[in-house]
C-alpha cells in the first residue's frame, strides 16, 4: 500500500474514549485510509511517532473567530489556536455571527462585530451562504462549522428595538433562521446576556428555533444568567432557571441543545455548583438532549457592557447620561455585585476599539477607580463612555479565583462537558490565556498532573463528543474514510503555563497537527500561510 502520509509507531487514541492502542495511520487524498500495522506500507512522507499519542484534531466547541476568518492575515492571528491542536472552530456563538447582514442590521452588524476583529471587514455578503462562499473562495487556515446567531437575525428584522417581537416579526426571524440553515449553518445560537437577545422571551426563542425541527441542527445558548441570585419569595437560583430555559427549547422541538460555557460568576455563585450540576443531570435523566461546555480557566472574556441590565442596553446613551437613570444603574449594579460576590479588581480591560485608549489595556476597573478616587461602579460607567461598548474585558472570578478552582474542576470533570476556548483573538490588546493553552492545559494539568480526567476520556470530549453534538459526521474520530484531522503530541510534556500575567505563553508537547491531510503544525509551529481548512456545512446543504 502507498499513502501520502504515514504516522508510524504511535499510541492511537481514536476519540471514542477507548484505551490507546499501538499502531500507525495512513493518509491519502486528505482522508484516513488505514489504521494499524503499516510497517510494510510506503508513503511520500513517513513520520516516526514513537512515544507519541496520535489523536483526532481538537474541536473548539465555542469560538468567536468567524469574524477574523475573512481577514487576509487570519492565519497569523489565529495561529495560537492551531498550535494548541485545534483543527475545527465552531463559530457564530452567543447569538453573534457575521451573517445575515441585511435589513435593519446592514449598518448595525459591522458596529456590533467590532468587538470580535481588528481589521475592517467589507461585509460584501448579505446572507450566510455568501459569507461561507467568501471564505471558501479565499481559503481558510482552519475548519469552520458555523452557527447562525439570533442576535444577527433578530437585529436584521428589528434592529436594536427592545420591544417584544410581534407574530409577523417572529415569522420573519424564523424565515431568516431557516434560510441560514439551508445555506449550511450547523445550528442556531442565542446570546441572552447581550442585546438584542436579552430582549427576547422564551416564547420568541421557541419560535426562532422551530426551523431546526424541519432542517436539523443544534441549538446553543449563552444563557440569561450564570450567577445564583434569587428573588424575594423564590429560592430557585437564576442559573438553574437559565438551564431550564435551554431545556425548554428541547421540550418544544425535541432538538439537541447545548448550554454554553458553564460558569459560576462571583464568589457567592460557586457554592451553587453541585446543585446546578445535579439539576443539569436531572434534565438529562428526563430525556433532555443537553450537554455543556467549559474552558479550563477561572477567567473568561466578554464585553464591557456585560453588567448593564436589559433596560439600559436599549438606550445606553440615556442610561449613562441621564442623572436619574445613572443613579438607578449604580444602585442596581452595586446590588448585583454585593449579592453575587464580585470585585472590580477581577474585571480587567483587554482591548479597546479606540486605540488612542490602549494604555488602559491590562488594567482592572478597580485599579483605575483607585487612581481616579472613585467608586468602582462610577469608573465602570465612565469607561463605557470613554472606551466604547465594544471594549473587551476578562472577568477573573468565573468558577473560582487564582488557585481556588473547586467549582471549575467539577465542571471540567463532568462527562457531558465539551471543551472550548471561548476566546476573542484579534491580534491586538491583552490576550485571554485560553487563546494559547486551553487544550494542552487540560491534557497537562487536569489529566496528567491532577488525574481529574483520564486521557482517553479527555480526548473523547475534545473530539467525538463535540462532533456528535454538532452533527459533524466526518471528524472527531480516527476511523477509515473520515477526514484526516490529527494531533500528534507527547503525553509526558504536553501542557501550557499561560496565565493572567503571562497570557501569550506557548504550549509544550504538540509535535504535529494535520488538517485535511496536510501537516500545518510542525514542531509546534503553525504555517501561517496554510489554507488547508474547509467550511463544514450542515449535512444535506
Amino acid at each position: 500500500m502507498t499513502f501520502d502520509l504515514i504516522f508510524r509507531g504511535g499510541e492511537i487514541l481514536d476519540g471514542t474514549g477507548d484505551p490507546a492502542f499501538a499502531g500507525s495511520v495512513g493518509i491519502r487524498a486528505g482522508k484516513i485510509e488505514a489504521i494499524g500495522d503499516l510497517d510494510d506500507a510506503q508513503a511520500e512522507h513517513v513520520h516516526d511517532c514513537s512515544g507519541m499519542i496520535i489523536a483526532p484534531g481538537f474541536i473548539d466547541m465555542h469560538s468567536h473567530s468567524d469574524f477574523v476568518l475573512p481577514q487576509a492575515k487570519h492565519g497569523e492571528i489565529l495561529a495560537p489556536l492551531m498550535e494548541q491542536g485545534v483543527t475545527t472552530l465552531v463559530g457564530g456563538n452567543c447569538g453573534s455571527s457575521p451573517a445575515p447582514c441585511c435589513g435593519a442590521n446592514t449598518d448595525l452588524l459591522p458596529r456590533l462585530g467590532k468587538l470580535l476583529h481588528d481589521d475592517e471587514l467589507d461585509y460584501s455578503w448579505s446572507n450566510l451562504g455568501e459569507f461561507l462562499g467568501t471564505l471558501e473562495k479565499q481559503g481558510i487556515a482552519v475548519n469552520l462549522a458555523q452557527l447562525a446567531g439570533h442576535g444577527a437575525i433578530r437585529s436584521a428584522v428589528k434592529g436594536m428595538n427592545a420591544s417584544a417581537a410581534s407574530d409577523q416579526e417572529q415569522a420573519l426571524i424564523a424565515d431568516l433562521a431557516r434560510e441560514c440553515l439551508d445555506h449550511g449553518a450547523i445550528g442556531l445560537s442565542t446570546g441572552l446576556g447581550y442585546a438584542p437577545g436579552a430582549f427576547s422571551s422564551t416564547e420568541e426563542l421557541i419560535s426562532f428555533t422551530k426551523p431546526l425541527v424541519e432542517r436539523g441542527g443544534v441549538y446553543t445558548s449563552h444563557a440569561r444568567s450564570y450567577v445564583s441570585a434569587t428573588l424575594k419569595g423564590d429560592d430557585t437560583p437564576s442559573n438553574i432557571k437559565a438551564l431550564d430555559e435551554t431545556a425548554a427549547i428541547h421540550r418544544a422541538h425535541g432538538i439537541p441543545v447545548q448550554h454554553s460555557h458553564m460558569i459560576f460568576v462571583g464568589d457567592a455563585s460557586w457554592s451553587s455548583t453541585d446543585r446546578t450540576l445535579e439539576h443539569f443531570e436531572s434534565l438529562v435523566a428526563s430525556d433532555i438532549d443537553m450537554a455543556i461546555d467549559a474552558f479550563p480557566y477561572v477567567g473568561g472574556n466578554t464585553t464591557l457592557i456585560v453588567f448593564l441590565p436589559p433596560w439600559a442596553l436599549a438606550d445606553m446613551q440615556s442610561a449613562l447620561g441621564d442623572a436619574s437613570q445613572r443613579e438607578r444603574l449604580i444602585r442596581g449594579i452595586d446590588r448585583v455585585f454585593n449579592t453575587v460576590g464580585m470585585q472590580w479588581d477581577d474585571t480587567q480591560i483587554l482591548w479597546s476599539a479606540n486605540r488612542d485608549q490602549a494604555a488602559y489595556e491590562g488594567a482592572t476597573v478597580g485599579e483605575l477607580a483607585r487612581d481616579r478616587g472613585q467608586a468602582g461602579v462610577e469608573t465602570y460607567l465612565d469607561l463605557i463612555a470613554e472606551l466604547g461598548p465594544s471594549t473587551r474585558i476578562i472577568n477573573w472570578n468565573y468558577s473560582g479565583r487564582d488557585d481556588e478552582e473547586t467549582s471549575l474542576r467539577k465542571v471540567l470533570a463532568h462527562p457531558l462537558t465539551c471543551f472550548e476556548t471561548d476566546t476573542i483573538l484579534t491580534g491586538q490588546g491583552v490576550d485571554n490565556p485560553a487563546s494559547f493553552g486551553t487544550f494542552p492545559r487540560i491534557l497537562g494539568r487536569y489529566v496528567r498532573e491532577l488525574g481529574l480526567i483520564s486521557l482517553p476520556e479527555a480526548i473523547r470530549r475534545m473530539t467525538s463528543l463535540s462532533a456528535d453534538r454538532l452533527g459533524i459526521k466526518d471528524r472527531g474520530r480516527i476511523r477509515k474514510g473520515l477526514a484526516a484531522d490529527l494531533v500528534v503530541f507527547d503525553p509526558g510534556t504536553i501542557g501550557c503555563e499561560a496565565t493572567r500575567n503571562a497570557p501569550q505563553t506557548m504550549p509544550t508537547g504538540i509535535e504535529r497537527v494535520v488538517l485535511n491531510g496536510q501537516i500545518v503544525v510542525e514542531a509546534g509551529r503553525f504555517e501561517t500561510n496554510s489554507r488547508a481548512g474547509q467550511v463544514l456545512r450542515r449535512a444535506g446543504t
